[in-house]
């Protein structure tokens, strides 16, 4: 019996896996495998209620085509979506990278062939666990029309392994996990691009390791994975692919390593601060050197930790960065604290405003420009303007500096 000849379809394809399936299995043994069933599970349903069909799954990878460029981004917001409000039990979260590709392809029965399938491999592996990419192919066939609650954010021509062309790649965002200032969203709605829905909901921090150690790297994630209110969205390995990463992931939170290879963690985080300024970077050493301390903290960085330091007192670091403080190393403070003993009789060049030395009193409390804010009736940019000029003027690099200048010229 002849075999049908090959006919080309115009289809998009979906594939999907999940990070770390290997550890997931080492950790949690069956109860690993019960949850890759029911990720299998959520796969097939969001795929066949969009007007996809899964044809094929290998391991933890999933893989489904679809007529409509729109059902298949649509299939991919609803997956990600639905991974991350399924409770995982015992595994604690799962995470996955899915990529959508759109492009002719050979069919025979339920079998593909072609290059948009190996595109659309090499795209997912330039993903981290709970992104969603697209090719350029895919987007123009979106006509702005996207998912409600999401945008798109434009990562330019990527190189893909073993593909000659750069591929255009777009990342699909979910606003609701986006800064509300985010430029990316004013953009996408001045361009009436879908329905992007800036939303109160508040998701895990988002957290990018950068360090060239991959046993520190790895023990950090481990940590940090245990904990419900992390998200490790990306690693890098040293500071040139730690700027890459923070354009590419815009994650809450930086753990930066100060001594790295082709670009160190200081030129990494004044790169960083300012293209996102909105980022919290925390730098962590091995060791104390006054002028790394106050390099990193006028660089801009929120907290400054020793690689020794507890995993309770990192994760303190983080939270107290997101929220807008500063953590710092106890023997950090007390540098801080003795360099400001020895100039506390200095007056600064400008005198601070009555209104200025309000929100200094307020900084020796230990409170964030929210709390400044609602404090002072005034608006979270405005207090946020004020410790600019307060720091300004008193020659200072951070706010514990500013607080402990408050608590030494008794203005608390």
């Amino acid at each position: 019996m002849e075999q049908a000849p090959p006919e080309t379809r115009h289809l998009t394809f979906l594939f999907a896996d999940v990070e770390g399936s290997t550890r997931l299995m080492e950790r949690h043994g069956a109860d690993a495998g019960v949850a890759l069933s029911r990720y299998h599970e959520l796969v097939s349903l969001a795929a066949t209620r969009h007007g996809g069909k899964l044809f094929e799954r290998i391991g933890d990878g999933a893989y489904a085509c679809f007529t409509d460029a729109t059902e298949a981004v649509a299939a991919a917001d609803a997956l990600q979506r639905a991974i991350l409000d399924h409770d995982w039990g015992v595994i604690g979260r799962m995470r996955v990278r899915i990529s959508v590709v759109t492009g002719d392809v050979e069919a025979r029965g339920d079998r593909y062939y072609g290059r948009p399938l190996y595109r659309a491999a090499r795209l997912q592996g330039l993903a981290n666990g709970g992104e969603t990419f697209l090719s350029g192919s895919t987007v123009d066939e979106l006509g702005g029309e996207l998912p409600s609650g999401t945008m798109l954010r434009d990562l330019g021509a990527q190189h893909l392994r073993d593909v000659p062309e750069p591929e255009h790649v777009f990342s699909l965002v979910h606003t609701s996990r986006a800064r509300p200032d985010d430029s990316d969203v004013q953009q996408a709605s001045e361009n009436g691009q879908g329905k992007s829905i800036v939303t109160d909901e508040e998701g895990p921090i988002r957290v990018l390791l950068v360090d060239d150690h991959a046993v520190v790297r790895r023990g950090l994630r481990g940590f940090l994975e245990l904990l419900k209110d992390f998200d490790v969205v990306g690693e890098a390995e040293n500071g040139r692919e730690g700027v890459a990463a923070a354009e590419r992931l815009v994650p809450d939170v930086i753990l930066m390593d100060l001594l790295m290879p082709e670009m160190g963690g200081l030129e990494a985080i004044g790169a960083i601060k300012e293209a996102h300024p909105e980022i919290e970077i925390v730098a962590v050493t091995s060791f104390i050197e006054e002028e790394k301390v106050t390099s990193a903290l006028e660089a801009g960085a929120s907290g400054y930790l020793l690689k020794d330091a507890e995993g309770e007192e990192v994760a303190q670091a983080i939270r107290a960065a997101y929220n807008g403080e500063v953590h710092l190393d106890p023997a950090v403070s007390r540098l801080l604290a003795q360099r400001m003993r020895q100039r506390r009789d200095a007056e600064p060049v400008e005198p601070l405003t009555a209104r200025e030395k309000e929100v200094l009193s307020q900084l020796a409390k230990g409170a964030a420009n929210k709390e400044i804010a609602y404090e002072l009736g005034i608006t979270e940019r405005t207090a946020r303007t004020h410790v600019s000029n307060i720091l300004g003027k008193l020659g200072l690099a951070s706010r514990t500096q500013a607080a402990l200048y408050a608590v030494e010229h008794k203005l608390v």
